[in-house]
């Protein structure tokens, strides 16, 4: 017998413990904040010691988030490599899974980035800006996120491959990079219903990857998406259409970062700098062949610069990479001379934008207390059973399992086999301020959520988000300022798609996972139904119309936060290509982009399992480079996965 479960500590488990639960919740903002303000007094203090006369490195190295962590992790196996991180250490509190929503949007841990208003989506978020969160300090956006891993389908990479005339980009080239990084926890496979195919995953890499212990009402949505023809597969694995239980970047319980699973442990190399709060705000070039050679940086209030033998790497993120090359004069010739920037190459950087947009119809009401309820779940019992043994409702990000499947419109452009919505199952139930959360998280308006929550607080329930994989909408950014510490203009154009299908695809998607809700049989037997209560800026409309659906998704629309696309990847010769098939910025020399940004088309999946995969596929480039130098010193650091 579980002796957790039958514990009750003499107080009815609940009523004690939510005030606790609420006040600590309260002080998150409290916490970051002094967490913050200490490791960055730290580092100046430290910082202050150092020798400025040691800025000479083979390597360096912009950004430790996703890409940047897992390179400086591969190239100081061999080399001196200088790690720049704009922000700090991870803040503890991000360990915690069942935080990750509530963490969005403090500026101590997310740098609370915001579009500009739109003019077809965000209709009923604040200022019709969508929230575009970026994780700030070592770790990046992973400590963020809400931990989902996906690879992405088949045809994403061979896509890449046909783009770039590479076919190293194709399925087949990247899958022993995914497969190099990864330690797939088998133990993990808990539900005895998944499908599992060994032959795609590998043990012993770096990252951690696996189900989470805690999978409320994942076993009625898998067997709704079968209902609805969408199969049981391994998502990690070659598919077509399909559905899967999540996989997280988690170990024991907790979230694994990019900067645990890849820096952590290799903090003893001497050939490892990382110097945090360092932020970048220049290339330097020498040469007609705009050579780099170093990365002008500001510090604590003090400018500094570092000099690379080798090469430069911006892993800054797609955002902030484009920034950086921008500043240092490689960008859209017009704009940047109408800031009063030195043009050195006339590139197409930041006119790639593209973003998974989604919504989030619901809730769902069940019978059963069979959801994650916060004002329920967030109790003693399972506070100590996720510090004790990693399990327990804690151990949930609040998304579920994820479902891929085929629009009409995959269809008719004669690709049906290769999805363009995505599901995401959210087992949560509708806490006291669960309106509060979401608008937070979002950016949405606080007085629409609670009109629209408040009638259905307390009940069990879930949400699925619907997500469009494969937008066709292709959005920019632009400097606001020569001033580095400007935030960029971003402009997405959600819907803006020149045939207007996305919003088309992202409607029947909606109607699709209501259908499925209240009609499969695995969901009628806990008793699914959609809340009666229409979006409030809809009302207007029938509900439940395609004019109340399109109504809903272009006003309750955020951004799933997987920017992509601004330093494009593509043929030397192509006017869109940012960076070539090895990462290279096109018109330099030993300057490259390793992050999100060069995807020449965004993934289909949430974008951080890619983006690691990234990182590996770019750092066996840069040591493929210097193969000689790296033979000489009698080691290599590839195997083969395949």
């Amino acid at each position: 017998m579980d002796l957790m479960s039958q514990a009750t500590f003499g107080y009815p488990t609940v009523s004690w413990f939510l005030p606790i639960v609420y006040g600590s919740l309260g002080a998150i903002p409290a916490l970051l904040s002094l967490f913050f303000d200490f490791d960055q007094t730290a580092d100046s203090l430290r910082s202050a010691g150092q020798d400025p006369r040691r800025n000479v490195y083979d390597f360096i190295i912009v950004g430790a988030g996703s890409a940047g962590s897992v390179v400086a992790n591969r190239l100081s196996e061999h080399f001196n490599v200088l790690l720049l991180e704009r922000g700090g250490d991870p803040n503890p509190l991000a360990l915690v899974p069942a935080l990750a929503t509530i963490l969005l949007n403090h500026p101590e841990n997310d740098y609370m980035y915001r579009s500009i208003p739109q003019r077809s989506s965000c209709l009923s978020l604040n200022n019709r800006q969508s929230s575009w969160s970026r994780g700030r300090g070592l770790g990046g956006s992973s400590t963020l996120n809400l931990m989902v891993y996906l690879r992405g389908h088949k045809l994403d990479y061979d896509n890449w491959a046909n783009i770039t005339g590479d076919s190293r980009w194709s399925y087949d080239g990247v899958l022993p990079f995914f497969k190099k990084s990864e330690d797939y926890c088998v133990q993990c496979e808990n539900n005895p219903n998944d499908v599992f195919e060994p032959q795609f995953h590998h043990k012993n890499g770096f990252l951690t990857v696996g189900k989470p212990p805690y999978q409320p009402l994942v076993e009625q949505f898998l067997q709704g998406c079968e209902w609805n023809g969408i199969p049981r597969v391994d998502l990690n694995g070659p598919y077509k259409e399909g559905a899967a239980t999540v996989t997280y970047t988690q170990r024991n319980g907790r979230r694994l970062s990019t900067y645990h699973a890849f820096l952590q442990p290799i903090l003893h190399r001497k050939t490892l700098t990382i110097e945090k709060y360092a932020y970048a705000y220049k290339v330097l070039f020498r040469g007609p062949n705009n050579e780099a050679y170093g990365i002008e940086y500001e510090r604590h209030g003090r400018k500094r610069v570092a000099f690379a033998t080798k090469e430069v790497i911006l892993s800054a993120g797609s955002l902030d990479s484009a920034k950086l090359l921008m500043l240092s004069g490689i960008g859209p010739q017009e704009h940047l001379h109408s800031l009063g920037l030195k043009v050195r190459i006339n590139a197409p950087v930041g006119q790639n934008i593209q973003d998974h947009i989604g919504t989030f119809p619901g809730p769902f009401l069940v019978e059963a207390p069979k959801s994650f309820n916060l004002d329920r779940d967030a109790n003693a019992i399972n506070a100590l059973r996720f510090v004790n043994n990693g399990s327990g409702s804690l151990t949930t990000s609040g998304i579920h399992a994820n479902a891929f499947f085929s629009s009409f419109r995959a269809h008719e452009e004669g690709n049906p086999e290769w999805p363009d919505t995505q599901w995401m199952f959210l087992g949560l139930g509708n806490w006291g301020v669960i309106d509060e959360t979401f608008a937070h998280a979002f950016n949405v308006r606080s007085d629409v959520l609670k009109e629209f929550f408040d009638p259905v607080k307390g009940k069990d329930a879930f949400q699925i988000t619907v997500m469009l994989s494969r937008p066709r909408a292709r959005g920019e950014m632009h400097l606001r300022s020569a001033n580095f510490r400007d935030t960029p203009l971003f402009n997405p154009k959600y819907f803006e798609d020149l045939d207007g299908s996305d919003i088309k695809v992202m409607v029947e998607g909606v109607k699709r996972a209501v259908f499925m809700s209240e009609n499969s049989p695995a969901f009628r037997r806990v008793g699914s139904r959609l809340s009666p209560v229409p979006f409030p800026p809809c009302r207007h409309l029938p509900f439940r119309s395609d004019p109340y659906w399109e109504c809903f998704v272009r006003h309750y629309s955020v951004s799933i936060y997987h920017y992509s696309g601004t330093t494009a990847m593509g043929p030397r010769d192509s006017p869109h290509s940012v960076v070539d098939s090895e990462l290279r910025v096109i018109g330099t020399k030993r300057l490259r982009v390793i992050d999100a940004g060069i995807m020449p088309t965004v993934v289909t999946v949430n974008t951080n399992g890619p983006v690691i995969m990234i990182g590996e596929r770019g750092a066996q480039f840069v040591l493929d480079t210097w193969d000689s130098y790296i033979r000489q010193r009698g080691h290599r650091s590839f195997n083969n996965y395949l």
